[in-house]
């Protein structure tokens, strides 16, 4: 049947099918996960409040600085490997002639389109944790738990002798701060891949709608812990994190550190809903910034050893901010590292499985 013929697909449906059809599977969940934050808000009030903009003004916003300068880098990497004069403003436009080809373009903006509502209905579930299951008596299990596998010592004591000065404390500050901006740039990074088809983008894309769905809220619900600057707080028992937090206020006091006024901003949301614009929905366990970062090293290393060990570096400075920062127990770092290393072997054999049958099939006979 060709084009021409009643009933045949229009050439625009075959080509919009082409650009989206490597990535389906990640489409597939990011539909799944918000359809299920739909019905579940709509039929059981749960989670409380749903509303699928408010990722986009941060997420679009963030596109547009980090877009430009990833472009740029990207054009002049792909030069560079060509043998190109950086330059000719004549290799630039040649270059950007063949980079920006519709395919390309089209698939880039599926990603970019879909992840805001997908990250506004993953905030509503964090939202929503303690409705289901109240923060106070995982926290004490999980310091107990953090102790005995730290030879009887708190984590963050035996950083405290390496990191406890204000200088070290605020440089893990402003690259915790980071985290946000290394993620978004990679997503960038894989969306607009060259080999857009390619095995690891299409495994990474999958990978990280699965960890925000299996860790952020499937493990962060059942595990249900505030993380140690909130331990105090929500246990009602002796706060062995008090030490730490009030040296990271005595920082804070001289050098406005981000932790503290983000623990701030999401202390007050949690006690009334609302209160604060900037951020909602407190979680310690499992930790979702080592998961991304872990994330990151793992599509790093299929790209190449050099970038594959500059994320890991990364993930090594994220687990240990999360416990100098009080953020997390240790034990919500491991957690999250080897759940999303088994979430990254998943991807891969579930993409593996559908290039094979459907965006690269036998030929016939």
């Amino acid at each position: 049947m060709t084009a021409a013929e009643p009933g045949a697909r229009p050439r625009s449906l075959d080509f919009v099918w082409r650009a989206v059809r490597p990535d389906a599977p990640f489409y597939l969940l990011v539909a799944a996960f918000i359809g299920a934050g739909v019905i579940l808000h709509a039929t059981l009030g749960y989670p409380r409040e749903l509303d699928l903009r408010v990722s986009w003004n941060l997420l679009a916003v963030r596109s547009l600085i980090y877009a430009l300068p990833a472009l740029v880098a990207t054009l002049a990497w792909f030069m560079i490997r060509r043998g190109r004069s950086l330059r000719s403003g004549r290799t630039w436009l040649d270059a950007l002639g063949g980079f920006f080809d519709p395919a390309r373009t089209l698939a880039f903006a599926f990603i970019l389109f879909v992840l805001p509502p997908f990250m506004s209905v993953f905030t509503s579930f964090k939202a929503s944790i303690p409705d289901v299951r109240p923060f106070g008596g995982l926290d004490v299990a999980f310091m107990e738990i953090d102790r005995l596998l730290h030879f009887g010592e708190h984590p963050w004591v035996l950083l405290h002798g390496l990191l406890g000065t204000p200088g070290a404390t605020a440089f893990i500050d402003v690259a915790y701060s980071l985290w946000f901006a290394v993620l978004w740039l990679t997503v960038i990074w894989q969306a607009w891949h060259g080999s857009y088809f390619s095995d690891a983008r299409s495994q990474f894309l999958l990978s990280l709608a699965a960890c925000w769905i299996v860790i952020g809220v499937g493990f962060a619900t059942l595990m249900a812990s505030a993380g140690p600057v909130y331990f105090g707080a929500v246990t009602g028992t002796a706060d062995p994190f008090a030490a730490l937090v009030g040296y990271l206020h005595e920082v804070d006091a001289g050098r406005s550190l981000k932790a503290v006024w983000i623990q701030g901003v999401l202390w007050e949301n949690y006690v009334e809903p609302g209160a604060n614009p900037f951020g909602e929905g407190i979680s310690a366990m499992p930790s979702m910034h080592v998961s991304m970062a872990v994330l990151l090293a793992l599509v790093g290393f299929r790209v190449n050893r050099a970038v594959g060990w500059a994320y890991a570096a990364f993930a090594l400075l994220i687990l240990v901010g999360s416990v100098h920062l009080a953020w997390h127990y240790a034990i919500d770092g491991y957690l999250a590292a080897a759940l999303t290393i088994g979430i990254w072997w998943a991807s891969g054999r579930i993409c593996e499985r559908w290039r094979s049958r459907v965006v690269d099939p036998e030929p016939a006979g």
